[in-house]
């Protein structure tokens, strides 16, 4: 398993506005990758409270400083009613030329309740394209993240959640049996031989890595998938060809 693909799922750049550790630019991000042996990165904003539209912005300003192409960038949406972002034909279309793969939410930060009355016209639009929705804004919140599935049963999504020491099987299992677009990635996920177990008991298909950098360090979750007991295949799958057919099967 020495050359294997991996595409970083849940990761953030950019300078935090209370400090820490980060990769304040796309260089810095890179030599991360590098020095963990990360092939491809599928990159946040790291500050979820300023004004969208300026962050969606210099996220793209500082994708373009990744000549090598190796990241990808993810933009976050809001309600449709203040009018802040372009129609979704609009912000879908520009996609392409920003190397932004993939949309996100943030409604605690936002101050709103992520539902049809709220996110119908946008994320309808991101189902019926197939974009990857990374979903942030469950913390814990198992009951809304049920109603909020109810609600967009289309969706291809991606869970990015915390799960905690103790793992959080019996809430995440339902989620995968009863929507074929659920994904979960594995920043977090700390079960002793969980990520096989649920390999084999949904589909590889189904597990994306991520390493919640910078919060985490990317190389302990791909140890923990290297020695997960997993065929060399499913590794494979999970630790990067399954992110990279989502972000390839996007109509955009």
């Amino acid at each position: 398993m020495e050359d294997i693909f991996f595409f970083d799922s849940n990761c953030s750049i950019g300078l935090p506005m209370n400090g820490g550790m980060c990769a304040v630019d796309a260089p810095a991000l890179l030599a991360e990758m590098d020095y963990s042996g990360i092939d491809k990165a599928l990159v946040r904003y790291i500050n979820t409270d300023i004004a969208i539209p300026y962050s969606n912005a210099f996220l793209a300003g500082l994708l373009k400083e990744d000549t090598s192409e190796r990241l990808t960038g993810v933009w976050t949406i809001l309600p449709s009613q203040c009018h802040e972002l372009p129609e979704p034909d609009e912000f879908f279309g520009s996609f392409k030329e920003n190397r932004i793969g993939a949309i996100t939410l943030y409604p605690i930060e936002h101050r709103y309740v992520p539902c049809r009355l709220t996110l119908g016209k946008i994320l309808d639009a991101a189902a019926e394209r197939k974009v990857p929705v990374l979903l942030n804004g469950f913390a814990g919140k198992w009951s809304e993240l049920y109603n909020f599935m109810k609600e967009f049963p289309d969706l291809t999504c991606i869970y990015l959640e915390r799960y905690g020491k103790w793992g959080s099987d019996r809430n995440i299992r339902p989620l995968l049996e009863n929507y074929s677009g659920f994904h979960f990635e594995t920043a977090g996920y700390w079960v002793p031989e969980g990520i096989a177990d649920l390999a084999n008991e949904y589909g590889a298909e189904r597990i994306l890595y991520g390493s919640n950098f910078p919060q985490y360090n990317q190389g302990n979750g791909m140890l923990q998938l290297k020695y997960s007991g997993l065929s060399a295949d499913k590794v494979a799958l999970i630790a990067g060809k399954n992110l990279e057919n989502l972000l390839k099967g996007a109509q955009l």
